[in-house]
Formats: C-alpha cells, sequence, structure tokens
C-alpha cells in the first residue's frame, strides 16, 4: 500500500477547492426514484392479489361443485361395501361371505343355543 493520496487531495493551497462525488444528491432524481419504487411495490402487490383472488376461486368451485376432491375417498368406500357384499377369499383357509348372510348366520346360530 502506498502513502500516496488520491487524485481527490492532490491540489495546491491555491487552487479551488474540489466538488466531492455525489455531495448533493438531485432531488429531482430521489423523487423520481422514489415514484418508480412505489408504483412497483403497488404493481406487486395487485398482481399477488389478483393472483390469489383468481385461485381461491377456482379452489372453491373445484370444492363447492365437482367430486374431485372426495374421488379417492369415494373409490376406497366403494370398494369396501362391495367386498362386505360379495364372496371371495381372504387368504388360503378363510373365505368371506355378503355380510347379511354373515349376520342371519350368527342370528340363526345363537337362537339354536
Amino acid at each position: 500500500m502506498t502513502d500516496q493520496p488520491d487524485a481527490f487531495h492532490d491540489h495546491s493551497q491555491d487552487a479551488a477547492p474540489q466538488e466531492a462525488h455525489a455531495q448533493v444528491a438531485s432531488p429531482k432524481a430521489l423523487g423520481i426514484t422514489l415514484i418508480i419504487m412505489v408504483l412497483g411495490v403497488l404493481a406487486v402487490i395487485f398482481i399477488l392479489v389478483a393472483y390469489f383472488d383468481n385461485f381461491m376461486s377456482n379452489y372453491r368451485a373445484e370444492i363447492n361443485e365437482t367430486t374431485a376432491i372426495s374421488g379417492p375417498t369415494w373409490e376406497a368406500k366403494q370398494a369396501s361395501i362391495e367386498s362386505l357384499n360379495s364372496y371371495g377369499w381372504v387368504n388360503d383357509t378363510t373365505a368371506h361371505q355378503p355380510l347379511d348372510n354373515a349376520i342371519d348366520q350368527v342370528i340363526a346360530e345363537y337362537a339354536s343355543n
């Protein structure tokens, strides 16, 4: 590092003082920058509000007007009902029968005892 000062400080006592860089801020430039920043923030807020409203209206319509959300649950319920009302094998040694028939058999068994 050298001990030489930069060109800003290199002048004689008789010379007029040099103007500092950005010593005086331009009010016009600051005002324009402020306006652009405020308008930019307002535009982003407007876009986000419009997007959120659109997203929520589509989401509410999907929930209220369709069965798309409950589709997997509905299919599982139908499979369970079908299993309860049919004959089939649980494993190699156990079979299942319709629930109504099983209930009738249990009642008949208890009635005979």
